[in-house]
């Protein structure tokens, strides 16, 4: 019982890291009761423990997705609750029990300093299954609940969001081993280890730190470049996909930025966001308006577009750039967000379509979205996209000057789903360090310069237009866009590496993990 509770704790707190809370400082404790709960566990009730973490971390984490099944996709409560619960336990689960199944495996083959470095690694190895498996659920890493970690989030040009991860598992690792050392104070060198992981660590955080601090010293003072833009109508999302409404958003849309043209020079480039309109701009219904806007700025904007080929007839969430000469170019998402724009399931768990517009299910593109602008060359990544590290990498390595994120957040009910979703985006700026504009239907929209701070933004709920110049990148590529996921993928080589060190030593983690049942009599 003992630990199912501290896996629970554990679990709490690790809820408590992300919007609505945010209490990112919690991030160096939230994962003690876990290792404590882990020490000694065999394989099998590892995975188990891991399992429930991953379980009701998820379920805190997501809880507003109950009441947008029930407000936005209109499904019952038991539909809704039964949703949460089962993707709450697919989302993450499997990759932590495989995962720490395999660090408990191993852990007795480890000398006891190097067992922070196992969780720590462990802890990234899952994170990255997670985000490239299953359902490739990248949502709220332990790293995301440091977006606003002025410093710390800098070493994420090295090795990405993961690497944040790993330096905070590792903190949380080594106070675990100091807490289970002052339960055997007989034990001179399992004291001395935890002693010697806990300087290491501490002066790990500290170089951490300093580093960002010079690279925020460096950034600083960028110069002006695109000026955007960003146009946030804030209509209700219950509008979305209705023909009745089609006409009401294009103009609302088009007065928001009617407006902003006559206040000054024009922009560089104005941005409507995913979904902004409901048929394709080369829909009669729009083509003559919006060409006439085109004409006086270039125009991004989301809009479904459909093509009929050898596969039939197929629907496409996209990009179009609209240029002043009459140009349009389209870019297709790719990352496709399950259940909402495909039906993994079928039936099983189809949420329904929402509106006479809506095509039900949508094709992923093909390839990477570029579009050369005023001499820079704009990244496009739609909605979720922005929460995969590789896309923005594969942009930023193509060429791209600055990152633009269109999004539709108005689904989200409840409190933190949208801040949530924020916090995250954040991250693809300071890894590739490039500026990041996004564009979002009811918020929030932002602009991010290439250190990740938000240096202006649109809250949820207020229609208005975000116009500001793009503070220029430094140029070149960074680490984490030459290398990837080189960090992520040498914690997973690591934990193979443990593993496999185990079965080839035939030990058990339980022989010297830590605490036994004579310190527990209560288990």
């Amino acid at each position: 019982m003992i630990r199912l509770a501290a896996t629970a704790a554990a679990a709490v707190l690790y809820g408590l890291l992300f919007p609505p809370y945010g209490a990112a400082w919690l991030s160096w404790l939230a994962l003690v009761p876990l290792c404590l709960a882990l020490r000694g566990a065999r394989p099998l009730a590892a995975a188990g423990l891991a399992a429930l973490f991953g379980w009701l971390t998820t379920l805190f984490i997501i809880v507003w997705l109950v009441p947008t099944l029930t407000g936005h996709f209109e499904r019952t409560p038991a539909f809704a609750v039964a949703f949460w619960a089962a993707f709450s336990l697919t989302a993450l689960s499997p990759f932590y029990a495989v995962a720490f199944a395999g660090c408990a495996r191993a852990w007795g083959a480890l000398p006891p300093a190097l067992r922070p470095a196992l969780f720590a690694a462990t802890w990234v190895a899952a994170e990255l299954a997670r985000v490239h498996l299953g359902f490739r659920s990248p949502w709220a890493r332990l790293g995301d609940a440091h977006a606003g970690s002025a410093n710390l989030r800098q070493i994420a040009d090295l090795a990405g969001v993961y690497g944040v991860s790993g330096l905070v598992a590792l903190g949380n690792a080594t106070a675990a081993e100091l807490v289970a050392v002052a339960w055997r104070p007989a034990d001179r060198a399992a004291r001395r280890a935890a002693l010697r992981a806990a300087v290491a660590c501490a002066l790990l955080v500290a170089a951490a730190l300093a580093y960002g601090s010079a690279r925020r010293a460096a950034l600083a003072g960028a110069q002006p470049g695109l000026r955007v833009a960003l146009v946030q109508a804030s209509e209700p999302v219950a509008l979305r996909w209705k023909r009745s409404a089609a006409l009401r958003l294009l103009t609302h849309y088009a007065r928001l930025t009617y407006g902003e043209l006559a206040r000054g020079p024009a922009p560089d480039l104005v941005v409507w966001p995913e979904n902004a309109l409901q048929l394709s701009p080369e829909d009669p219904l729009y083509a003559l308006s919006l060409r006439q806007l085109a004409e006086r700025a270039p125009l991004l904007l989301g809009a479904p577009r459909h093509a009929v080929d050898g596969g039939g007839a197929r629907s496409f969430n996209s990009a179009w750039l609209l240029r002043p000469e009459g140009a349009v170019s389209h870019y297709d998402k790719r990352r496709l967000l399950p259940f909402s724009e495909t039906r993994p399931l079928g039936a099983l768990a189809d949420l329904g379509r929402q509106g006479d517009l809506d095509p039900g299910a949508f094709t992923a593109g093909a390839a990477p979205g570029f579009f050369p602008l005023s001499g820079e060359t704009l990244g496009v990544l739609i909605c979720m996209e922005a929460l995969y590290p590789a896309l923005a990498r594969e942009l930023a390595a193509g060429g791209a000057t600055a990152l633009v994120n269109l999004s539709n957040d108005g689904w989200y009910r409840g409190r933190g789903g949208a801040e949530q979703h924020l916090a995250q985006v954040v991250f693809r700026a300071v890894e590739t360090r490039l500026p990041l504009a996004r564009s979002t239907t009811t918020g929030w929209s932002a602009i991010v310069d290439p250190s990740g701070e938000r240096i202006a933004e649109l809250p949820p709920g207020r229609a208005g237009v975000l116009a500001r110049a793009l503070p220029r990148g430094p140029g070149g590529a960074t680490f984490y866009v030459r290398t990837g996921d080189l960090f992520a993928g040498l914690c997973a080589a690591l934990w193979a590496a443990a593993l496999l060190a185990a079965a080839l030593g035939g030990g058990h983690a339980a022989s010297s993990a830590g605490w036994s049942r004579r310190d527990h009599p209560e288990e």
